[in-house]
């Protein structure tokens, strides 16, 4: 399934295997900040930047929440070309907010993620079409 599906935006495409290229000019992986326990049905998610904008926060929250996870890239940035990988996502359904370096925001709301090893990737079109629709939906 992809997540053009909910909502006309990034490709979900799911990996045999998860491997992390850059986030800035290094490897990039870190396991999700939260204070739930990891179990044996996490995931892993693989974010590609194909845009032609930095990504510069990436944050998660269970839908059960009204606030934003903390920001998942810490003190690093998604570069265009670059990828970065969330180790350790507990089972559920989030929301995802992505802020480029303009500080435009996309959400994406309700993203079931569970026992899987998935990538996206985040292409120019995809990028302007979730931030016209969050613009729209606030």
């Amino acid at each position: 399934m992809s997540i053009r599906t909910w909502l006309g935006v990034f490709a979900l495409t799911t990996l045999s295997a998860c491997t992390t290229t850059s986030a800035t000019g290094g490897g990039a992986a870190a396991t999700v900040q939260s204070a739930s326990q990891a179990v044996s049905t996490d995931s892993s998610i693989t974010f590609h930047n194909s845009s032609n904008w930095a990504i510069m926060r990436i944050h998660l929250s269970p839908v059960s929440q009204s606030t934003w996870g903390p920001d998942q890239l810490g003190s690093s940035v998604l570069s265009t070309g670059g990828s970065f990988t969330l180790h350790g996502v507990p089972c559920d359904s989030y929301d995802l907010k992505l802020v480029d370096q303009d500080g435009d925001e996309c959400i994406l709301n309700a993203v079931n993620i569970c026992a899987e090893n998935s990538g996206w990737d985040i292409d120019n079109n995809d990028l302007l079409s979730c931030q016209a629709f969050t613009r729209n939906q606030h």
